[in-house]
């Protein structure tokens, strides 16, 4: 029988331990990002040989019946009221909606690794919430859109006299949206962030929260929520007047920065050294950085074993990038200056080189678990490195492990 035993998962469940069920084990790890426990697990734990690595240690009502969610999570008034009492686990995000105190009633806690939002007289009567990430609340009423919510003409048709909620922004440049329909409605609008067209903003501009920040751009100007390479094809889906929230990226064909007449970039811009004067002339504003891109040369990647040549690097004038390899050998007789101008090694197991080089290696290196000779740091060559192993899958037989995503005691 195991003497050990070692349980690694994400939820430890120890509420409800039985102490003859782990009596007989001379040593109990438990590796996991949280432990759930009560008075009674406390005690038959601590007179047990047990060591809990983990991150949240919370206390539950033992009788409580604990349900964890991965990904998105949503409470709503039609949902079924839970006859016994429960725990929410949220890995993700969870999002209550308003008139939802009976489907609360018998949630005696939650954890949410993520974000949590609700209406806030929800948020108020909440017991024992622990949230690792955002919480976002809204006003009570509000009729809840998307995160990034587009007010276009369709819109305008179905709204009615309300109060609209956005958790991050809304998007206001559709050139047929009438802004003068949605005031007459009595609209609404509640978010941190409003990009509205010029022309629009004087129909608008009543119907905003005061606290919400307000983005003119021109007439005709498209908003792009996310990383955009600047080409034709870019020119065609969106147009020649941009406001872009992520990236930018300028191809080495630059034609497309010779017709576009607005552009605006709330992230970095990535351009060839030859074009990036042609970029700062475009720009209309950037919150980031104007970044050189750099030439592609050569990569290797995914190998189990791969030597770096003097002559390999004298082929590749633009660089050679290696990644993803096990081993990564470099030939003892390239000088130092070519290493640190042609050579970058990324997520790699073990970069092996002389002593000569090592700093040089060391300096090109991201992500790397050893830079260095064949032997370990502490003297060992691999016939000692081997015996250590076999040590140790000797003492994983004594070992009775456990691999799970939820595990109950």
């Amino acid at each position: 029988m195991a003497k050990k035993l070692m349980i690694n998962c994400a939820t430890c469940d120890a509420r409800n331990i039985a102490e003859e069920n782990y009596a007989h084990y001379e040593q109990i790890t438990v590796n996991c990002a949280m432990v759930l426990t009560s008075p009674n697990a406390k005690a038959v734990m601590n007179k047990l040989p047990f060591t809990l690595n983990c991150a949240n240690v919370l206390e539950v009502e033992g009788d409580a019946q604990v349900r964890t969610i991965n990904g998105s999570s949503e409470i709503k008034s039609s949902d079924v009221v839970p006859a016994s009492k429960y725990y929410m686990l949220v890995n993700g995000s969870l999002t209550i909606g308003p008139d939802t105190q009976k489907q609360l009633e018998q949630c005696v806690g939650m954890t949410i690794n993520g974000s949590l939002t609700c209406p806030e007289s929800v948020y108020a009567m909440l017991n024992s919430v622990n949230v690792n990430g955002s919480t976002t609340c809204y006003p009570d009423g509000a009729i809840v859109l998307k995160r990034n919510a587009v007010i276009d003409k369709l819109f305008a048709l179905r709204a009615k006299s309300s109060l609209y909620w956005s958790g991050r922004r809304m998007i206001m440049v559709d050139p047929q949206l009438d802004g003068e329909k949605l005031k007459a409605k009595g609209v609404r609008f509640s978010t941190k962030e409003v990009i509205i067209a010029e022309s629009k903003v004087e129909a608008l501009i009543d119907c905003i929260e005061e606290r919400a920040e307000i983005i003119i751009v021109p007439d005709g100007a498209a908003v792009v929520l996310d990383d955009i390479t600047l080409d034709e094809d870019a020119l065609r889906r969106y147009g020649k007047q941009l406001y872009v929230i992520g990236d930018v990226t300028v191809p080495e064909d630059a034609d497309a920065l010779d017709e576009i007449r607005y552009l605006h970039v709330r992230g970095d811009a990535k351009v060839p050294q030859k074009h990036k004067e042609k970029l700062l002339r475009v720009l209309t504003e950037i919150s980031g950085q104007v970044r050189v891109a750099k030439p592609k040369g050569a990569t290797l990647e995914d190998k189990p074993f791969l030597k770096i040549t003097r002559w390999m690097l004298e082929q590749q004038p633009l660089g050679i990038d290696v990644s993803d390899c096990a081993v990564v050998k470099i030939a003892d007789d390239i000088p130092k200056e070519l290493i640190m101008q042609r050579l970058h090694i990324e997520d790699c197991g073990v970069v092996q080189c002389s002593q000569e080089l090592e700093d040089a290696v060391t300096m090109i290196c991201t992500d790397v678990g050893h830079v260095g000779g064949t032997e370990g740091d502490d003297g060992m060559g691999v016939g000692d490195m081997l015996k250590n192993a076999m040590g140790g899958i000797k003492d994983m037989l004594d070992t009775k492990m456990v691999n799970a995503a939820d595990y109950v005691l």
